[in-house]
């Protein structure tokens, strides 16, 4: 279990549009949820990448480095044990393709983060297929990260 003192020191790393985004939208979610839709969901464990022994800040850099960008507008995912995202980015290969590789993150510990990702429409071109999830890609989604991070030279472990 962690002390609070390493609970703080791990999300004193988050950035300012999660920090944002864990306040949120778990209220907008109580909100739009009646009305069939959602600001949060549960992650699926199928989309379980790996864990990589970086910081949080440490792997920011390697995840601009493979092209990946913030997505502040991304649904708040929970973790099945409770924890919330430390960060959604995102992967397209120009503003408007049509898809995208979607990345989640976790912190595991102050060295380490869980990533999770899956491949879908991107909500620039398609926000209504993006939204209900059509085409949804769980496996071409961890198959292409997990390429990715080998072909930068960046180790993970899969639990």
């Amino acid at each position: 279990m962690q002390s609070k003192d390493d609970r703080d020191s791990i999300r004193d790393e988050l950035d300012l549009a999660t920090r944002v985004r864990r306040r949120v939208l778990p209220t907008l979610h109580r909100i739009k949820e009646p009305l069939g839709g959602f600001a949060t969901c549960t992650q699926h464990p199928a989309e379980y990448v790996g864990t990589v022994e970086q910081s949080l800040s440490d792997f920011r850099p390697d995840l601009e480095a493979m092209a990946f960008s913030p997505e502040p507008i991304a649904s708040l995912k929970v973790h099945e044990d409770g924890r919330f995202s430390a960060g959604s980015w995102v992967r397209r290969k120009s503003p408007m393709a049509d898809w995208q590789l979607h990345v989640t993150v976790y912190q595991h510990s102050r060295e380490a983060v869980e990533v999770f990702a899956h491949r879908e429409y991107s909500w620039l071109r398609h926000p209504y297929k993006h939204y209900i999830g059509e085409g949804w890609d769980t496996s071409g989604g961890v198959e292409r990260m997990r390429s990715l991070l080998s072909n930068h030279g960046v180790t993970y472990i899969v639990d």
